[in-house]
Order: structure tokens, then C-alpha cells, then sequence
């Protein structure tokens, strides 16, 4: 028993500092191309032939941020239940207003 406690230090000491291989390793240009791979919620609306600042003008009249992001106007203190309810609500809110306004959804481009 005594040579197992050293083989279980090291196993923690090996995941402590290189984790379990769920961290992602990007440095350089792969880093940068990784981050401006990250789209806010709003960016993923798309109608053709519309011009980034027609998308903006439109997102932002529906209640969007200027930089795509969003609030779910959930008030200080909510719990996290009130908190997912508002997002959802507002979310809701954002895809009926874009499409109205002849925008499609799509996560993936």
C-alpha cells in the first residue's frame, strides 16, 4: 500500500496541472481565428442583402444590443429559474421581431 499513495499523488499532480484534456491549447493565428469564430446571438439573423448596419439598425429597434448581444431583463436578486424564464421570454421576443422584419435564423454559416 505504501507505493500506490505516491502513483496517486502523481496522477493528481499530472491532472492538476494539465487538466483532462478538455482545455483548448490555441495560440497565435489559430487563437485569433478561433475568436472571431465566437458570433453573438444576434449575428446569426441573416437576410440577404442586407448591410451590417441595416442588420444593427434592425436588431437594435427590436430590443438587441448594438453589439448583437441581448438582455434577458431579468430583475436584481431573480433566482436562476426567473432568471432562464426572462432570457427566454426576450429571446422569443428578438426571433419574432427579426423575422418579421425578413430575417432567417441560422446557427450555422
Amino acid at each position: 500500500m505504501i507505493f500506490c499513495k505516491p502513483v496517486y499523488f502523481a496522477l493528481l499532480l499530472n491532472l492538476f496541472f494539465c487538466g483532462c484534456g478538455t482545455q483548448l491549447a490555441l495560440s497565435g493565428q489559430a487563437r485569433e481565428d478561433y475568436l472571431k469564430s465566437i458570433k453573438a446571438y444576434g449575428e446569426y439573423f441573416v437576410k440577404p442583402g442586407a448591410s451590417r448596419e441595416q442588420w444593427q439598425r434592425d436588431w437594435v429597434a427590436c430590443g438587441g444590443w448594438p453589439n448583437g448581444q441581448f438582455s434577458g431583463g431579468a430583475p436584481p436578486g431573480a433566482i436562476t429559474s426567473e432568471i432562464f424564464a426572462a432570457i427566454d421570454r426576450e429571446r422569443n421576443s428578438l426571433n419574432t421581431c427579426m423575422q418579421s422584419k425578413g430575417y432567417e435564423y441560422r446557427k450555422t454559416q
